[in-house]
C-alpha cells in the first residue's frame, strides 16, 4: 500500500528528480538540433530547470534545518527507492527514455515539455489534500514554481507557432 502522507523533505527529494530530468531532455534536445536559435531555447529551459532545482534544493536545507527529527529516516534505503519510483513513473522521462525518443518537428518536443510541466503541476497539487502543514507550504510553492515555467512553455510554443 502506497502511502498518502509525505513530508517536505521527501516533496522536494521528488521535485529535485523532476526538475533534474528536465533538464537532461532539455540539454539533450539542445545537442540535437542545428539551427541555433532552436538550441537557445532548449539551453534556456535546460538553465530554468537547474535554477528550480537550486531554489527546491534551498528550500530543502531550510526545510531540514527546522524539522530535523521529522527527516531522518529519509535517507533509509527502502525510503530512497519509494521516492526514485514515484519519480521513474512520472513527469520527464528518464535520460535513457529520452535518447530513444524520435521527434521529427520542435513542436512535439514542447508538446511533450507542456505536458510534462502540466503533470509535475497535478503531481503536487494532488498531494496537498494529503498534507498539512509546511509541507502544504512547501507544496504551494512548488505548485507556483511550475505554474510559472508553463505559462514560459506556452508563451514560447506561442512564437514558434
Amino acid at each position: 500500500m502506497l502511502r498518502e502522507k509525505f513530508n517536505s523533505v521527501e516533496v522536494l527529494e521528488m521535485a529535485k528528480d523532476i526538475e533534474k530530468r528536465g533538464q537532461e531532455f532539455y540539454e539533450y534536445q539542445a545537442d540535437k538540433v542545428e539551427d541555433d536559435e532552436i538550441r537557445e531555447l532548449f539551453l534556456k529551459l535546460a538553465s530554468d530547470e537547474e535554477d528550480h532545482y537550486k531554489r527546491f534544493s534551498d528550500l530543502e536545507e531550510a526545510v531540514k534545518s527546522k524539522t530535523r527529527e521529522e527527516v531522518e529516516y529519509l535517507y533509509d534505503e527502502e525510503v530512497s527507492a519509494y521516492l526514485n519510483a514515484l519519480v521513474e513513473f512520472s513527469v520527464f522521462p528518464a535520460e535513457a527514455e529520452v535518447a530513444d525518443m524520435d521527434f521529427s518537428e520542435l513542436s512535439e518536443v514542447i508538446e511533450l515539455a507542456i505536458g510534462a510541466e502540466k503533470d509535475s503541476i497535478l503531481f503536487y497539487t494532488e498531494m496537498l489534500p494529503h498534507n498539512e502543514g509546511n509541507t502544504k507550504k512547501v507544496l504551494n510553492q512548488l505548485i507556483k514554481e511550475e505554474k510559472q515555467h508553463l505559462l514560459d512553455l506556452v508563451k514560447l510554443e506561442a512564437q514558434l507557432a
